[in-house]
């Protein structure tokens, strides 16, 4: 949304963040957007996000007017998903969303095992008319469940161990935004962990309407290492971790 306001009548087509320093949530961040360069069609910016003298975050975003159709495919290609009502709910409180995370009843426990991959649910009591919002709200949820994805392939470790016997943290988000980025109802954040060894993960996901069209894809960079008891991220504040 920054870079949308530095570069306006363009939409957001791709942005690529790196979060390299916790954020302290009881402070206010500063969001500063130096355009790169600005073309007839494609323009892009590198925004950078501080609390006071220190750098929490970076991003590179890619922004044009859309243009005609030359080919198109948007559609899910694997296997029918059972939809959200045989979905388990899921609890991650944020006022006016539900979420509901498919064959999976806690996505954070040791005890849920399977193939790395997990699809969530999501139908928002609103959804926003501008279209830069609705962006901004799909990329939101992109990093909140890749690391339980990796770590449900292997039994004993789980998401509600983080900050406790693990350390987590996501490092890096790539999102693509594929138009029209506009819904009704439900939609479906599938995630896929590819890879997972050496203290990091990655995983990559899709999101889709209801009936299968692709809104948008994204993929996460993020660390899973031991936790040194005493160690900074023990004393991670809670409304900051995964």
């Amino acid at each position: 949304m920054a870079a949308g306001k530095a570069l306006p009548g363009r939409a957001v087509r791709s942005a690529h963040a790196l979060f390299v320093s916790v954020a302290d949530p009881a402070e206010p961040l500063e969001f500063t957007v130096l355009p790169v360069r600005a073309g007839r069609s494609f323009a892009s910016a590198v925004v950078t996000v501080r609390q006071g003298d220190r750098t929490r975050a970076t991003a590179t975003v890619l922004l044009d007017y859309p243009q005609p159709d030359v080919i198109r495919h948007d559609r899910w290609s694997g296997p029918p998903p059972a939809g959200p009502e045989a979905a388990y709910p899921a609890e991650m409180p944020l006022r006016g969303r539900q979420l509901r995370v498919e064959g999976v009843r806690d996505y954070g426990s040791p005890e849920e095992t399977g193939p790395p991959v997990l699809d969530a649910w999501l139908r928002y009591d609103t959804v926003p008319g501008r279209d830069d919002l609705r962006r901004a709200l799909l990329a939101h949820f992109t990093g909140h469940l890749s690391i339980a994805a990796a770590m449900r392939a292997h039994p004993g470790i789980g998401t509600a161990q983080a900050h406790h016997t693990v350390s987590t943290a996501v490092m890096g988000i790539g999102v693509s935004f594929h138009d029209p980025v506009a819904w009704e109802g439900w939609i479906r954040y599938h995630h896929e962990s590819a890879f997972a060894g050496a203290g990091m993960s990655y995983a990559r996901g899709q999101v889709l309407t209801a009936d299968g069209r692709l809104l948008a894809s994204f993929t996460q960079d993020a660390m899973i290492r031991a936790l040194e008891p005493g160690g900074s991220a023990a004393s991670v504040p809670g409304e900051s971790r995964l």
